[in-house]
């Protein structure tokens, strides 16, 4: 895989190598509630770095307790 291949972090002004990628449509509001933003939110995934999972992840755990609550976590 060469470096033009790899993805980056979808954050404005990052452009660190993605760790975790999710659907926009599930991670978007999560990403918005921790103040950050998204450089294209028409497309179809999100890619966040470490970093940026770190602060977002706060926001989404909280986004989905009721769903987790349902699996028994």
């Amino acid at each position: 895989m060469s470096k033009d291949s790899k993805k980056t972090c979808s954050i404005v002004g990052c452009d660190k190598p993605s760790k975790k990628s999710f659907a926009t449509v599930r991670i978007a509001e999560s990403i918005n509630k921790s103040g950050l933003r998204v450089k294209d939110a028409s497309t179809r995934k999100a890619y966040l770095c470490q970093d940026h999972w770190k602060i977002v992840k706060k926001a989404y755990k909280k986004d989905t307790k009721a769903e987790r609550m349902r699996w028994g976590h």
